[in-house]
């Protein structure tokens, strides 16, 4: 039980970003959407655990088909995902200065917190750094703090948001949640597939897609419950502010880790589809960090997590078939 939980761990962390531990994705992607919002987290769940199944179950190599190689999907499979990772190794290095400006009371804050975080990063992507594990296993911790607080807190504005779509609306918006999400994680999960048993790449998968489920069951029910906080631009910090600098510090703990573990997977993509070009590959993330978190979002998000998406989901249908 110890590996396949070791293993899920490291997997939440890879997807839980710091736009999850804000609750801006959530109110984005879900509460928005009121009672529909279930049936968008449900699509989630759904494609999140179904492509962790499959993809340590079939890795090939970071998740692409090995007779792809030679040919040119390959290079639109390693040209897409390298952008993506870069992106967002960006994007969560802007992050961590942007957290570390907020928090740390010192000059240059913002530029500590970025060469920080990747530093950090670098030294935990290590394939066999225990560190991850443990990291990962205190981002879970702090959201589900987060979380359970936000259940129990009492509602300090009401709000009468009316949601912002239909039915099928949310679940679009759950499938490319889910989808965007597998794709981002699709190197650091066929890496661990590799390294399990076929019974521990199941029990992996089960408990990735539960702690997935229950961390988004409990966003989306806080959000939902303290509907006024979810047109503001980083929800959950504002939730436990009812706890003054205990949770400010909690929340912005929160944040630090989500972006640090999410860049510690990126890096360890890159280093799987650019293993010689490592060093190339992180200054590439440090000069994208300059973007700020909000810009390389943007386009992650909609441009390179479709299209690896689109990608991923045709590998696993060719896959399939000669299977």
């Amino acid at each position: 039980m110890k590996r396949p939980g070791r293993a899920a761990a490291e997997l939440c962390g890879a997807v839980i970003g710091a736009g999850f531990a804000s609750g801006r994705e959530v109110a984005s992607f879900f509460a928005r959407f009121g009672a529909w919002s279930w049936l968008g987290a449900a699509a989630a769940v759904a494609v999140l655990g179904g492509l962790c199944r499959r993809l340590m179950e079939h890795p090939g190599e970071g998740g692409m088909p090995l007779h792809w190689r030679g040919c040119w999907l390959e290079y639109l499979w390693r040209g897409m995902f390298v952008s993506l990772l870069m992106a967002t190794g960006g994007a969560m290095m802007a992050g961590g200065g942007e957290i570390a400006a907020l928090m740390l009371p010192l000059h240059g804050a913002r530029c500590i917190g970025l060469m920080g975080t990747l530093a950090l990063a670098w030294l935990l992507a290590g394939r066999e750094n225990a560190g991850l594990a443990a990291v990962s296993k205190g981002l879970i911790a702090c959201l589900l703090a987060v979380v359970l607080a936000g259940l129990f807190l009492p509602v300090r504005e009401t709000a009468s948001l009316r949601p912002a779509g239909s039915g099928w609306a949310s679940l679009a918006r759950g499938l490319c949640y889910g989808g965007f999400n597998a794709a981002l994680a699709a190197p650091v999960i066929s890496l661990t597939g590799a390294e399990l048993t076929r019974k521990e790449q199941l029990r992996c998968a089960g408990w990735f897609t539960l702690l997935m489920a229950v961390l988004l069951a409990c966003g989306n029910a806080v959000l939902l419950r303290h509907a006024a906080l979810q047109e503001a631009q980083l929800p959950f910090v504002m939730l436990l502010s009812a706890w003054g600098k205990a949770g400010y510090c909690l929340g912005g703990a929160a944040l630090y880790l989500a972006a640090l573990t999410t860049l510690v997977a990126c890096l360890r993509g890159l280093k799987l589809l650019l293993p010689r070009h490592m060093g190339a590959a992180a200054v590439g993330v440090a000069l994208l960090s300059l973007s700020g978190l909000e810009g390389m979002v943007g386009v992650a998000y909609p441009v390179l997590g479709g299209g690896c998406f689109l990608l991923l989901a045709a590998a696993q249908v060719q896959i399939g078939t000669k299977t």
